[in-house]
């Protein structure tokens, strides 16, 4: 489960209420794949549908704990969910985190037997794949370090011990050493003589360089984000918020945007669906707008957010929306709005003044 690294992605469907996008190195590999051949681009497809159940699995785990999953990213080597409200329950992170690798290896297991059933063909070699790359899923995710599972799995258990900042830390510190016994093993496989020809010496460097890179950023982005919490601690997303913005009936007559627009000077028009919700009006997709005959229907969900929510898991929420904006609310009454670069400049600002940006930084 990588999440914090969700940039550069298509959407390709939609599953219990979740956008599934897939990133675009992933994208890339399956082009190369169907260049080279039809059989590795099957093989590129057999992978992407074992990674989109790993990550399923841990979506499908957070919702029954009561988070919401609005979509998930798919690379080769995991996934990223993106969770509007993220619990800092270390059980709860603990249950999420390992149903991925447990789904893995379960199927793996499945598929491990159905080899010894299966007739020899190409059949055969199709399940002994699934086999191999639903163990090699599951053992990798389990790996003791961010963004891994197992890296979320070791912190849920400091974090019980320690707190969730110095757990953050200290798994941050087996993360690191991970990535050094990663780059060690590699120069040394590579270095044994006959193991592996020239051009296969290069793509299991490669490959085991972007694994670390991820590892890497996955890691930062981790500890950035606890290391903000903790300057912040108390702060609410409510201190973020503004009121610049205009609030229309939902049934109201598509015309009468343009009045408010030109009377108020704001560009942000909201509205409230009969569910209770605050939504975004878009104004900006031409062919939505040219068919609308009310407010209503050019409504776009955006996160609706508790006043009292902290700021940087306020933050979090409004970033994996599509628009980047957040509607805060008390007790389902409307306080204002918070944009993403709103809430960064405002936290900027904070971390300066505060004398925190040092610390920050490390």
């Amino acid at each position: 489960m990588l999440r914090g690294m969700a940039q550069g992605s298509l959407k390709i469907g939609r599953i219990f209420g979740i956008d599934i996008e897939l990133h675009w190195l992933f994208i890339l590999l399956i082009l190369l794949a169907l260049y080279f051949s039809a059989f590795l681009g099957l093989v590129l497809i057999l992978l992407f549908i074992c990674v989109l159940i790993h990550e399923l699995s841990h979506s499908v785990t957070a919702m029954r704990n009561g988070i919401r999953v609005s979509r998930i990213m798919l690379l080769p080597i995991g996934g990223v969910s993106m969770m509007d409200n993220p619990s800092t329950d270390p059980s709860v992170e603990f249950n999420i985190a390992i149903a991925g690798p447990i789904m893995s290896l379960l199927l793996g297991g499945v598929f491990g037997v159905m080899v010894i059933f299966t007739p020899p063909g190409l059949l055969t070699y199709i399940v002994q794949f699934l086999f191999l790359i639903n163990m090699l899923l599951g053992i990798f995710n389990i790996l003791p370090a961010f963004p891994m599972d197992g890296g979320r799995v070791l912190r849920s258990y400091l974090q019980k011990r320690i707190g969730l900042y110095r757990a953050t830390l200290k798994t941050a510190t087996v993360s690191k050493y991970c990535m050094a016994l990663i780059v060690l093993g590699t120069i040394a496989l590579i270095a044994i003589p006959g193991l592996y020809s020239t051009p296969n010496k290069y793509l299991v460097l490669l490959w085991n360089l972007v694994v670390v890179f991820f590892l890497y950023e996955g890691m930062k982005a981790e500890v950035d984000n606890v290391t903000l919490k903790q300057q912040t601690r108390g702060m609410k997303i409510s201190s973020a918020m503004t009121r610049q913005f205009a609030l229309v009936p939902y049934l109201a007559a598509k015309r009468t945007l343009y009045a408010v627009v030109r009377r108020r000077k704001e560009h942000i028009i909201l509205t409230k669906a009969p569910d209770g919700k605050f939504r975004l009006v878009n104004l900006f997709n031409k062919p939505a707008l040219s068919k609308a005959s009310r407010v209503g229907d050019m409504a776009m969900d955006v996160p609706n957010i508790e006043w009292n929510t902290g700021i940087v898991e306020a933050l979090g929420a409004i970033e994996q929306g599509e628009f980047r904006i957040g509607v805060i609310v008390r007790r389902g009454r409307l306080l204002g709005i918070a944009t993403s670069s709103h809430v960064n400049a405002f936290l900027t600002l904070h971390v300066a003044g505060s004398g925190g940006k040092k610390a920050f930084n490390n």
